[in-house]
């Protein structure tokens, strides 16, 4: 069945950094030992009717292209490609990769998941589900459409010591659309990607989700991308972090942008390093009464800066004397996808595992006390809440504690996979294999369409044969 989203213009965007050269590090390098940096760049936006034309795919390619010039990149930038000119561009871009110190790819355009794996739209494909069971579709995809996981296979083995490669694409499946999205499709989207080491997978906003476009003449994530792009003294992770935060105020907290870290090696500034390192603004004392605004806009950046605690203690704070109501969405949001991001780096039991459960639940104390009663918002992000502090407490070694965590995330949102999946997790630390078993049966079910969760889910059944 065909789902057509909502007029507004809305899409997915990819970005997959990898550095392959351990210790390598983008630096500023010094006059008389300029970088070697690389891109190619692509934006389709003139599509036929069918696939659905796109506003803002040339303007966001643009001024990317701009924006990796002025900071050094010899840049390859080609508008409204076909599939083989798109092939014969990759193919003239590995040729400038051996010996490149950065190498990045940008895409802009359509991009749809057939068969979990992904691809990006030519204009003029010819491509269309209709008629096609799944073995044929699979089949118009690869001879029509563009493989986007190999192409990154294909850019990242070309020699180039840090590839990064940005597809800001949508990720729903199949062809099906209203003119003016990047939402082809029914389904759930691009199948999730795990990074290799040295690499960096970020998402514009969450799996199952879909991306808002912007009110101007660019997308609301590339803006904010961008913005944090040229900012000198910044790491990649920290671009992303800031992009995220970004996205997320101005968003209402509709659309959180995800990031799957595995890069090694020296911190890489894109935009260089400046005069002396970039440090975190000092914490700022709790707000007086005063300008509401100027108190949310601390909270704000307390968020984007990674300090949860101090964030969610100033909403209490100011809770006690002005109704908070959804402004507690968008650094709450933040907040918890920092929670992940340290979660993510977790091997075991550490400070920062013990930290992620204090804020986790200092982040369900704001939730309940300050949100509108009712913000099916305020539920999904609290579901979140308890399942971060789920893989914290089985990390620190405790899952009889995770269970109920886990178990609470599931009440609340009894749609997410991953949430039934980790609560299989837990039963299984508890030795409760039967338990287990029925948790990875569920989340492997043709009823949820994340791949990623049914995948995950599918290999622990293997494991419990």
């Amino acid at each position: 069945m065909v789902t057509v989203p909502s007029s507004a213009v809305r899409r997915w965007v990819f970005i997959l950094a990898g550095c392959w050269v351990c210790g390598f590090a983008a630096r500023a390098y010094p006059e008389d030992r300029p970088a070697s940096r690389t891109a190619l760049v692509v934006g389709n936006f003139r599509y036929e009717e069918t696939v659905g034309p796109l506003r803002n795919a040339g303007n966001d390619a643009r001024l990317v292209a701009a924006a990796l010039r002025s900071l050094g990149f010899r840049v390859l930038e080609k508008t409204n490609v076909s599939r083989d000119q798109l092939i014969h561009a990759v193919e003239d871009f590995r040729k400038t990769l051996p010996g490149a110190e950065v190498a990045v790819f940008y895409y802009a355009g359509h991009g749809i998941s057939v068969g979990g794996s992904n691809y990006l739209v030519p204009v003029k494909s010819g491509f269309s589900p209709d008629g096609a069971d799944s073995v044929s579709l699979r089949m118009r995809a690869e001879t029509r459409l563009f493989n986007a996981e190999q192409a990154v296979a294909d850019i990242t083995s070309g020699g180039a010591a840090c590839t990064i490669v940005i597809l800001d694409a949508c990720r729903n499946t199949p062809i099906a659309r209203d003119a003016g999205s990047r939402s082809l499709s029914v389904g759930s989207g691009l199948s999730e990607m795990t990074p290799p080491s040295g690499s960096l997978i970020a998402f514009a906003t969450d799996a199952g989700e879909i991306a808002l476009d912007g009110e101007g003449a660019n997308g609301l994530y590339t803006e904010e991308l961008l913005k944090n792009l040229k900012t000198p003294g910044i790491t990649i992770e920290q671009v992303f972090k800031r992009t995220r935060a970004g996205v997320v105020r101005r968003s209402k907290g509709s659309q959180v942008p995800a990031e799957y870290s595995r890069l090694v090696g020296d911190d890489i500034y894109l935009a260089g390093i400046t005069s002396s390192p970039a440090i975190s603004p000092p914490s700022l004392p709790t707000p007086q009464l005063g300008n509401p605004k100027d108190e949310w806009a601390r909270v704000h950046q307390l968020a984007a800066d990674g300090d949860g605690e101090a964030a969610l203690q100033a909403i209490l704070g100011m809770a006690e004397s002005q109704d908070a109501g959804a402004e507690v969405i968008p650094p709450v949001a933040v907040v918890l996808e920092n929670v992940k991001d340290d979660l993510k780096k977790a091997a075991g039991p550490s400070a920062d595992v013990e930290k992620a459960v204090s804020e986790c639940d200092l982040a369900l104390t704001v939730l309940s006390k300050c949100a509108l009663p009712g913000d099916a918002k305020a539920v999904e992000l609290s579901s979140k809440a308890f399942n971060r502090k789920g893989d914290a407490l089985l990390l620190l070694g405790r899952p009889a504690e995770a269970l109920d965590a886990f178990s609470r995330a599931a009440e609340l949102g009894p749609e997410d996979p991953y949430v039934i999946f980790n609560r299989g997790r837990a039963h299984l630390a508890l030795g409760q294999r039967d338990l287990a078993r029925e948790d990875f049966l569920q989340a492997s079910g043709e009823k949820f369409r994340s791949s990623g969760a049914r995948k995950l889910a599918l290999e622990e059944l293997k494991k419990l044969q």
